[in-house]
């Protein structure tokens, strides 16, 4: 039994930590993100760096992982007979297809959208991921040599859906943009350039279905951050203040059906354009049925041109845009998830396109990469299933064109991809494939050879 003197002093040294940081033994524990819904996360006590305890970081809450990682890339020696050997156009790649078998990085918080990018500024690419059900950002450090830390989780809104990483501020540290669906949101995190962030200054009233968001220096010399606000039906683009805040919008007509966002020049004038998809409707009604792309081309003044629209049909979801053949028009490819086709669109250089050609892929296709997979110099392209457990990879051809496609198993469930990123993660000179699942990443090594 303490005494008055003991139970006065234990709270005089909860008080004093409370001021100064959030400390064990003050406050009750509290579950970890993932488990029940949307919301922020709620505060912890736990130390810095203290496992599934919390720390605050210039006023925003992080849960620390326990700083071990998952598990390393398999070894495949050079030469070594790897399961499931499959041709791939003269250059020999073993294993899944030119990958090792996929390496589960689970976590829970039903992820939705993956970045990737070197926030910690030790010259490898980490991996970011938006976790609908935990509100919060999963940050997954690389360590290098084909190894991820698990993530520390940093406060979002609620239900985050879309992430990017730029440096908005211009201080030479990657920043981080969030689109929160759930509570109307958008978030700035300032970049510490060691994997941390400062608090988010947060742009709120802005409508659910947060869709997509881009950066890009739209005027030519400072950016500005594009994002397509899905219940409101516009294209909002923020200009970015010198302190890597937002300043006040200007707002496009977009539709309900809006979903993907691309920056590219499609005109030619050396300035950046902007390109959506529509699923459903191309006007400010859902009763306008339209299934298209648009793109809205630029200004000087870093202001857009009324959008310009191509049909496609079908379910244009995903898309990416890229000079794929000899000529000097921007084309893109546009994933068609109701009828498991991505459609190529050569571009006229004027912000329209010439007819689609369609390649057939994986089950509702909604995510697409292009990335020199078998190094031969040209693009190849990758697709998700946001239905199924493979990634369709179409290997590209002289003139722009692509091989029919392979497709590649990236998880056991047959229940859907969330989203997809290329990079060489353990800087072996070989493509690797980051494929987001419901419950984490699959990591497919590369070590097409």
């Amino acid at each position: 039994m303490s005494t008055p003197r003991a139970s006065f002093l234990s709270l005089l040294v909860c008080a004093l930590s409370a001021v100064l940081v959030l400390s064990t033994g003050c406050e009750p524990d509290r579950p970890p993100p993932g488990g029940g819904g949307g919301g922020p996360l709620p505060p912890s006590g736990g130390p810095n760096g203290g496992g599934d305890g919390g720390t605050s970081d210039g006023g925003v809450l992080v849960i620390r992982g326990d700083g071990s990682n998952f598990p390393a890339k398999p070894s495949c020696a050079s030469g070594a007979s790897c399961a499931g050997a499959c041709p791939d156009g003269g250059v020999i790649c073993a294993g899944n297809c030119g990958f090792l078998a996929p390496v589960t990085l689970s976590f829970a918080g039903d992820p939705r959208d993956i970045a990737l990018g070197d926030v910690d500024e030790d010259g490898d690419d980490d991996l970011l991921t938006a976790n609908n059900d935990g509100a919060s950002v999963a940050v997954l450090l690389n360590r290098g040599n084909g190894v991820f830390q698990k993530p520390n989780l940093w406060t979002a809104g609620k239900d985050p859906t879309a992430l990017a990483l730029e440096d908005l501020n211009g201080d030479g540290s990657l920043d981080l943009l969030v689109a929160n669906s759930g509570d109307s949101s958008v978030g700035v995190y300032r970049g510490k350039g060691n994997g941390d962030f400062l608090a988010p200054v947060t742009v709120g009233g802005l409508g659910l279905n947060l869709n997509d968001l881009v950066v890009g220096r739209f005027n030519g010399t400072t950016r500005s951050v594009a994002l397509l606000r899905g219940s409101e039906q516009v294209l909002s683009v923020f200009p970015v203040k010198s302190d890597g805040t937002l300043q006040a919008e200007a707002n496009y007509a977009a539709s309900p059906g809006a979903h993907a966002l691309v920056a590219e020049d499609f005109n030619g004038d050396g300035r950046l354009d902007l390109a959506l998809t529509h699923e459903t409707a191309c006007g400010m009604s859902s009763s306008t049925p339209c299934q298209s792309v648009g793109v809205l081309l630029g200004k000087a003044d870093g202001t857009f041109q009324e959008q310009l629209l191509t049909s496609t049909g079908g379910t244009p979801r995903g898309l990416v845009a890229a000079k794929l053949d000899t000529d000097t028009a921007t084309d893109l490819l546009v994933a068609d998830a109701n009828r498991n086709q991505v459609l190529m669109l050569r571009g006229q250089n004027n912000g329209r396109f010439h007819e689609p050609v369609a390649y057939p892929v994986v089950k509702a296709p909604s995510r697409l990469v292009l990335a020199d997979i078998n190094r031969d110099t040209l693009p190849d392209l990758l697709v998700t299933s946001a239905t199924g457990n493979q990634v369709g990879l179409l290997l590209g051809q002289s003139g722009g064109t692509f091989a029919p496609q392979v497709p590649l198993t990236a998880w056991p469930e047959d229940v859907g991809l969330q989203g997809l990123l290329v990079s060489d993660f353990d800087s072996d000179n070989v493509r690797d494939m980051a494929v987001l699942t419901r419950n984490g990443i699959q990591l497919l090594w590369g070590i097409c050879r």
